[in-house]
């Protein structure tokens, strides 16, 4: 009978340790899914705000909404948690993240820490088992490489100097362009030329009100970057179903009722235009009333300084509420990804296509024109964008890029 009871209390310590480690591993599991999601949200919005006060909001309004059903979680966490100090989870930034180098600037990176998060043992006490066991997680989350397969595009291929260098291939930036539309393909293949790619081929079976959605934002194919083969082309475009669809990234809605709407395709939260709006002339200089615009710092009202300017100050500043409702703005949808052509375009069988060299980021400073002909997209030229797609191997350089985990040296299983 002795060794009978001596066995069982030895099995039910195994068997409760056991059980202890399997639950220590599920928490640890589970808290570090919520470090790696508040270090996404809180990078996300760094990138979209450069502010880090709303970077500390989102991440922790990401862990009370993981907090929920998660016992132990719930336990630790103190009555109010208050940005951008966050003192009872760690968030630091880093201008870089090989290595994250706390404090440095501009602040691209963000990490987020949650130390000893404690459960009770409960079958392995009887091994003597009495202390806390504690997890612990960390994640640093930023943006990637630039992609090498572009998605979420305008679909629109813009040509590059062909004798410029990757990743920018002749577009400066900070500089203004207008960027011109070319229908058809026997025209133009300059630099600052534009031709629209094909929605028929690329996405299938598509006509003007969806060529409407497909520039408001729901362009939906992806381009591999660099890749040898020939994207179609389309010619013969319908300016006005273009013209409606990048506009909705100003709250102006055209067409018939229900092909684009705010609730598919929300206005940015900022709209303001230059004042006086910039004009092109026949050789495709720009400026604003009498005088000549170059640069992005030239330009008088709303310029790219004032929209990042507005962004970091938060929603008091915006033009339109951001979502979610009531309000119905989005962050950075004047910011576009386009893809950079090899130009002018070649054979493809019986039409013609271009090679896609590389991709680049422009900020729409004011809509396009209501002229029936008109497809000047008036843009400054931005060293990178967030986008969506496959990032490369090759971090620096510019252009689209997505916001990732990486491995956070600290922690092995971040």
């Amino acid at each position: 009978m002795l060794l009978i009871v001596i066995s069982a209390v030895t099995l039910i310590g195994i068997v409760g340790l056991a059980l202890d480690a399997s639950h220590l591993g599920y928490m640890k599991a589970r808290l570090q899914s919520t470090v790696d999601a508040m270090a996404l949200a809180a990078a996300k919005r760094l990138d979209e705000t450069g502010s880090t006060t709303s970077a500390c909001e989102a991440a922790r309004t990401t862990l009370l909404e993981n907090a929920e059903g998660f016992r132990e979680l719930q336990t630790a966490l103190p009555t109010t948690i208050v940005c951008p100090g966050a003192s009872w989870f760690q968030i630091q930034y880093s201008k870089g993240v090989a290595p994250f180098n706390a404090g440095t600037t501009p602040a691209n990176y963000v990490r987020v820490r949650i130390a000893q998060i404690n459960t009770r043992p409960s079958l392995a006490r009887v091994l003597g088992f009495f202390g806390d066991l504690a997890v612990t997680a960390s994640a640093i989350a930023g943006p990637s490489a630039p992609v090498e397969k572009l998605c979420s595009l305008l679909p629109i291929a813009v040509c590059g100097e062909s004798a410029a260098p990757a990743p920018n291939f002749g577009y400066e930036p900070g500089r203004i362009y207008a960027l011109k539309g070319k229908t058809k393909t026997s025209e133009g293949g300059a630099f600052k030329d534009y031709y629209f790619l094909d929605p028929d081929r690329l996405v299938g079976g598509q006509a003007y009100p969806d060529l409407r959605r497909n520039f408001a934002g729901g362009f939906g194919s992806c381009l591999v970057v660099g890749s040898p083969d020939l994207v179609p082309l389309k010619t013969g475009v319908n300016i006005g179903p273009v013209r409606q669809g990048v506009n909705t990234r100003f709250n102006e809605y055209g067409g018939a009722a229900g092909q684009v709407t705010a609730a598919g395709f929300p206005p940015d939260v900022l709209i303001g235009e230059p004042s006086p709006l910039l004009g092109v002339d026949s050789a495709g200089a720009l400026s604003q009333g009498s005088t000549v615009i170059t640069y992005g710092s030239q330009v008088i009202g709303r310029n790219r300084k004032d929209y990042l300017d507005r962004l970091a100050a938060g929603p008091a500043a915006y033009d339109i509420a951001p979502l979610p409702a009531p309000g119905i703005g989005a962050l950075l949808r004047r910011e576009v990804a386009v893809p950079i052509a090899q130009c002018p375009p070649q054979d493809q069988g019986t039409d013609k296509g271009v090679r896609i060299r590389g991709a680049g980021c422009f900020f729409l400073l004011q809509k396009m024109g209501s002229g029936g002909s008109e497809s000047d997209l008036i843009a400054e030229f931005i060293p990178n964008c967030e986008a969506a797609g496959r990032p490369g191997p090759n971090p620096g350089g510019g252009g689209p890029y997505v916001i990732q985990l990486f491995r956070d040296p600290s922690s092995k299983d971040s």
